[in-house]
């Protein structure tokens, strides 16, 4: 099969999608993996900017839109072994010693080329530990809104592009208590940032230096100011909540204790 003219695995309906779909080629192909599995049963979901991009409207893609240069998957543990047999189905190259190793929470995979597969398998572990199992059908397709934002904030030392891309997914996403298309759940988000001052620290720090670039990005003054507007309501409802015990006890102790990992420490 191929996508775009590019040779890739066969996923159903590929040719015919990619001879008129416009979305760039790791949107096509994370879709398919998605479908792929799922007429085995087994839900995977997107994450990450294909997600975020899958998600956006076509302003905010032809304004904050970028390469993707490979696809981030989440599934449920309990169903990797059938997950793996689909993705070697399907002609994805197995990375088998770090599936070896680190199997019971990740896999990694290549496609046509040498591009990445990276799926998470329950738990997403990065700067942050955050369990994305729980609400892995929430919506289809990708992860729900909520859970994309914090798999984007959750980076200590973040950069650009996650911070334009988190502008990308608010462009679009209102906070609201539901899911849902143009929705994001601000439920999921206050709950896990209460439970954890590290996680919240890093998030808050993070809408700040959103909000802070927000100025740079090619962005039309009505859409920056809604994204603001957003950024700020999220900031004022995670800091409104009622924190845990735990919560209360880590920030006594602050920043004077690094509060997050290092991707090099968590996938050693």
């Amino acid at each position: 099969m191929t996508f775009d003219g590019i040779t890739a695995p066969g996923f159903p309906g590929g040719e015919n999608r990619a001879s008129r779909s416009t979305e760039p080629y790791m949107v096509v192909a994370g879709r398919s993996v998605v479908a792929a599995a799922a007429a085995r049963s087994i839900p995977v979901r997107l994450i990450g900017g294909v997600a975020i991009w899958l998600r956006a409207s076509p302003a905010a893609r032809a304004a904050l839109g970028r390469s993707y240069p490979d696809i981030d998957l989440v599934a449920h543990k309990k169903q990797s072994r059938k997950l793996r047999t689909v993705l070697e189905e399907e002609g994805f190259e197995p990375e088998r010693v770090f599936n070896a190793t680190h199997g019971a929470r990740r896999l990694l995979y290549h496609g046509p080329g040498g591009w990445q597969v990276d799926i998470f398998l329950d738990t997403f572990e990065m700067s942050h530990t955050l369990d994305l199992g729980t609400r892995l059908e929430a919506e289809p397709e990708t992860l729900a809104a909520a859970e994309l934002l914090l798999t984007k904030l959750q980076i200590a030392e973040v950069n650009a592009k996650d911070l334009s891309d988190t502008a990308m997914l608010l462009w679009d996403h209102e906070p609201a208590q539901a899911d849902g298309p143009g929705l994001l759940n601000l439920g999921p988000l206050v709950e896990r940032c209460a439970a954890d001052w590290g996680l919240y620290t890093t998030v808050t720090d993070n809408l700040a230096a959103g909000a802070e670039l927000l100025g740079s990005l090619a962005v039309p003054e009505a859409d920056r100011a809604r994204i603001a507007e957003r950024i700020a309501a999220i900031t004022g409802a995670l800091a409104a909540a009622p924190k845990s015990t735990r919560w209360q006890l880590r920030a006594k102790v602050g920043r004077r204790k690094r509060w997050y990992e290092t991707p090099e420490e968590v996938v050693r």
